[in-house]
């Protein structure tokens, strides 16, 4: 399932998701903008979004990668193929992107296992059909994440995907997300635009505040003896059903626990950088 939005001249937000009883389980969004897509959605959709793209006649000169996950790098295979355009992903991104682990049964049915795909490496500073792109360094939602800040645009993609959140991937590392939250509001930019959704940066500043708020509670509550299944069930024992189904589905690969010790630093910089997930 696929819908766009023009955003401006040469600026188009495209919306896609596997169609599960005529609507998707979950959206996640590319962009193109002046010749650049900006991710590329999920295996699932890469030949509905390339057909798209012919169809509306975009003049693709390359394709530029945030992360590895397979909701936004997924397609990228088909693009590079279908438009003749080579890909930019973070080095850090390379292998994983050559060479993608066999991902859990229930990420396949959402969003496809991804296929295997030679990238580039991206540069700081880089120059697209007249376009001056600057690479930022952005962890936190996964090792390799990158924002590219084009002209008075940020795309930063999955860096905020909750103003409140509660539940996050075992990959994810809020220390660093911290970081690189503070980094970006010292960018110039009007708005950000993201796999879901966009934010000017009050909206980032008060996602920034509201992590670190929770942050401290959680210490506070650390430091009081409680363990962290005790902080979950203090802080997140009310929480709407689908996050309890992702704890369930994902084997807690997705989960409340994880977000809880990310905010401790339990397991910073303690992940592999190939996931066996």
């Amino acid at each position: 399932m696929l819908k766009w939005k023009k955003i401006d001249e040469n600026f188009i937000s495209i919306d896609v998701g596997k169609e599960y009883d005529g609507k998707p389980y979950s959206w996640t969004t590319f962009y193109y903008y002046k010749g650049l897509i900006i991710d590329s959605g999920c295996p699932h959709t890469a030949e509905e979004s390339a057909r798209f793209m012919e169809e509306m006649k975009l003049d693709v000169k390359a394709v530029l990668l945030t992360h590895y996950h397979e909701d936004h790098s997924g397609g990228v295979y088909l693009f590079k193929n279908r438009f003749d355009v080579n890909v930019f992903a973070s080095e850090k991104s390379l292998e994983i992107l050559a060479r993608p682990p066999e991902i859990p049964a229930y990420r396949q049915v959402v969003w496809g296992q991804p296929k295997p795909v030679e990238a580039n490496p991206l540069k700081k500073k880089m120059t697209f059909n007249h376009v001056a792109i600057s690479t930022l360094e952005t962890p936190g939602h996964s090792f390799d994440h990158v924002s590219f800040l084009a002209e008075n645009i940020l795309f930063m993609d999955d860096l905020v995907t909750s103003l409140t959140p509660i539940i996050i991937m075992k990959e994810e590392e809020y220390i660093d997300l911290i970081d690189s939250l503070k980094m970006i509001l010292t960018q110039s930019f009007e708005t950000a635009y993201g796999g879901h959704g966009a934010w000017n940066k009050s909206g980032i500043k008060m996602a920034l505040d509201n992590i670190l708020e929770l942050k401290e509670k959680i210490r506070n509550l650390r430091s009081d003896g409680l363990s962290a299944d005790q902080i979950v069930e203090k802080l997140f024992s009310h929480v709407p059903q689908k996050v309890l189904f992702m704890e369930e589905i994902s084997e807690c690969e997705w989960s409340r626990k994880n977000l809880v010790e990310s905010m401790l630093g339990m397991r910073h910089k303690n992940l592999p950088r190939r996931q066996d997930m």
